[in-house]
């Protein structure tokens, strides 16, 4: 984990930081940034209910909105009209989040925000999205700043 940010890397966490401001999510908002084999070739996505659902204060109902939220990753992979290889993330991803990313087969690479909040509430399931990703040879890169690897 952790080659140094080049400046593509860094426009496109920031650009997941904005999208993450798009989610209604009243506890976390996590942005995702899907990009293919060229910069130009980009995809969004943010946690967020599927279309068809109402955000109103269901949302404030935690069981609720674990059963129903899409989570960023998804989101930006289901958006991408294109082979995406790499995800810019706000948060480091969850092993469910780890898992469909692994059954889109053409990411390679996942480069993520990380907050010490983050790590606290979701630290074992994203243990369990590292030995995924080591196991399928996937890139995976924790960034606690837009300049700092850990």
């Amino acid at each position: 984990m952790g080659s140094l940010l080049t400046s593509w890397d860094a426009r496109f966490l920031g650009l997941a930081e904005h999208i993450a401001s798009w989610s209604r999510d009243p506890s976390t908002r996590v942005g995702c940034v899907a990009v293919g084999d060229t910069p130009n070739l980009v995809a969004t996505g943010f946690n967020g209910l599927p279309p068809g659902l109402r955000d109103d204060d269901r949302l404030l109902d935690r069981a609720w909105k674990y059963e129903h939220v899409v989570h960023a990753e998804m989101n930006a992979l289901a958006n991408a009209t294109f082979p995406v290889r790499t995800l810019y993330v706000t948060q480091p991803c969850c092993h469910r989040c780890a898992v469909h990313i692994l059954s889109h087969r053409t990411v390679r690479r996942v480069v993520c925000l990380q907050t010490a909040e983050f790590r606290r509430r979701w630290g074992e399931s994203i243990e369990r999205s590292v030995e995924v990703f080591s196991e399928a040879r996937i890139e995976f890169e924790i960034v606690e700043d837009l300049h700092e690897p850990v």
